[in-house]
C-alpha cells in the first residue's frame, strides 16, 4: 500500500517495562528476566491468530517476529506486544489496510463495533472484556478525584463499545477514528524511551521500526498528544507515573471549608487567574492564592470586603473582574491585618480544608477501592496543577 498521506504517531519500545505502561502493572527485574527467555521465540496462540487475521482476512501484513498478544509474567488479563526476535531499523511491523479497520466518527464506530462484539473472530477475541473507564469507578473510587478537573467527568453506565473506541482508537483526525488491528494491542510508554517505531496513516496504516529493537523488548507507543495524568486517565482509563506531589483545590472546596456559601463570587474572582483551582505541593503547603481565598470567604465586615475587593480590581475585565490583580496581592499582609476571630476563622478553614484531603487519602485503604484505582487517582491529584 502507498502512503498518501503522513500525519505520524511516534512509538517507542522498552525493555526495563516500567510501572503502568499501558494498563499492565510495574514488572520486577526477575520478571524482565524471565519474559526474555519466555517469549524468545514462542509466539502465543492468541498471536498468531490474530496475525492470521490480518494477512488472511484483512489482506494486511504482520512481522513474523512479533507476538501481538504475548502474557509477560506478572501480567494478569493484559497481554503485550513482544518482538520474538531482533528486528531491524526499518523493517515493517504492521500494514492494516484502512479499509479493513472501523473507521468514522467515535460514536458511529462505537456503534459498528457493539455489533462486531456479538460475532466471533480472531480481532474480537484480543479485545477485553471489561476495558478501562472512569464509568466503571464506584461512588467510594470516584471521591478520590474530588478537587480534579476529572471529579465530574464520565459519570453514567459503562458502555463496553464505547469504552474500547476511547481506549484503544487511532486518531486518524480531529473527528475521526479508526480501530486498527494490531495497532492497538500496543501498551503506552508513557515516555519512558525514545520513539522506536512510526506510524503512518494513508491508504494502510503502516508501522516501521525506527531502531533496533532486541529479542524480548515489549513494543510500546506514545498514545497521541495527551499531556498529563488527567487527560490519560479520562481518555485510556489509566495514569502514568508522576514524580510530583501536590494537592488540588477547587472553588467550591474553599467556600465549603469555610462554611460561608455567599462568598463563592468573591472566592471565584481571587482565583480567576488559575481558572477556580489552587494547588498546594511540599515545597509551597500554604500558597498565597489559598490564603486569599479562605481570607475573603470569613471576613465579617461586608464593607471592608468591599473595600478591599474595589482595591484590589484595578483594571476590570468583561466580567467585571481583573484576576491578575490577586496575583500580587500579599495574603500574610492581608492576614496582619485581619481580627482574631477572623484569624481563627481562616485557620479552622484551613483545617478542614486539610481534613477533607486527608479523607481522600483514607480512602485509599478502603476495601471499596481498587488499588491500581487508588494508585491513578493519586497520579492525576499528583500532577495536576493550578
Amino acid at each position: 500500500c502507498s502512503v498518501i498521506s503522513a500525519p505520524e504517531l511516534r512509538f517507542a519500545t522498552d525493555s526495563q517495562l516500567n510501572s503502568l505502561c499501558g494498563h499492565h502493572p510495574p514488572l520486577s527485574r526477575t520478571c524482565i528476566a524471565v519474559a526474555l527467555t519466555l517469549h524468545a521465540a514462542t509466539m502465543s496462540p492468541e498471536g498468531a491468530a490474530l496475525a492470521k487475521y490480518i494477512r488472511e482476512q484483512l489482506n494486511g501484513g504482520c512481522n513474523t517476529k512479533l507476538d501481538l498478544c504475548a502474557r509477560l509474567p506478572c501480567d494478569d488479563a493484559e497481554r503485550s506486544v513482544v518482538a520474538l526476535q531482533d528486528i531491524n531499523a526499518g523493517e515493517l511491523l504492521l500494514r492494516i489496510p484502512v479499509e479493513g479497520c472501523l473507521r468514522g466518527r467515535g460514536d458511529a464506530v462505537a456503534t459498528e463495533l457493539a455489533a462486531r462484539l456479538q460475532l466471533s473472530d480472531a480481532y474480537v477475541a484480543t479485545l477485553p472484556t471489561n476495558p478501562p473507564g472512569l464509568e466503571t469507578w464506584t461512588p467510594a473510587e470516584r471521591a478520590l478525584l474530588r478537587g480534579t478537573r476529572l471529579e465530574n467527568v464520565s459519570r453514567g453506565d459503562a458502555d463496553r463499545a464505547a469504552l474500547l473506541v476511547r481506549t484503544r482508537c487511532v486518531h486518524v483526525s480531529e473527528d475521526q477514528v479508526a480501530m486498527v488491528p494490531g495497532v492497538d494491542a500496543l501498551n503506552d510508554a508513557s515516555g519512558r524511551a525514545a520513539p522506536g517505531t512510526t506510524l503512518k496513516i494513508g491508504a494502510c496504516f503502516e508501522m516501521v521500526a525506527e531502531r533496533d529493537l532486541s529479542q524480548g523488548e515489549e513494543v510500546t507507543h506514545r498514545y497521541d498528544d495527551v499531556v498529563d495524568a488527567a487527560d490519560y486517565l479520562e481518555r485510556y482509563g489509566f495514569a502514568p507515573v508522576v514524580t510530583t506531589c501536590s494537592k488540588v483545590f477547587a472553588v467550591e472546596d474553599i467556600v465549603e471549608a469555610s462554611q460561608n456559601a455567599g462568598r463563592r463570587e468573591v472566592c471565584s474572582t481571587v482565583l480567576a487567574a488559575s481558572q477556580g483551582r489552587v494547588c498546594v505541593t511540599p515545597q509551597e503547603p500554604l500558597p498565597d492564592d489559598l490564603l486569599n481565598a479562605v481570607l475573603v470567604c470569613v471576613l465579617q465586615d461586608e464593607e471592608e470586603l468591599e473595600e478591599l475587593m474595589a482595591c484590589t480590581i484595578e483594571d476590570h475585565d468583561e466580567d467585571g473582574r481583573d484576576p491578575a490583580a490577586w496575583s500580587n496581592v500579599d495574603a500574610r499582609g492581608l492576614l496582619q491585618q485581619a481580627s482574631d476571630v477572623e484569624r481563627d476563622l481562616v485557620a479552622a478553614g484551613l483545617a478542614r480544608l486539610a481534613d477533607n484531603a486527608l479523607a481522600a487519602y483514607v480512602l485509599s485503604a478502603s476495601a471499596e477501592c481498587d488499588p491500581s484505582r487508588v494508585e491513578a487517582a493519586r497520579r492525576v491529584r499528583d500532577s495536576e496543577r493550578s
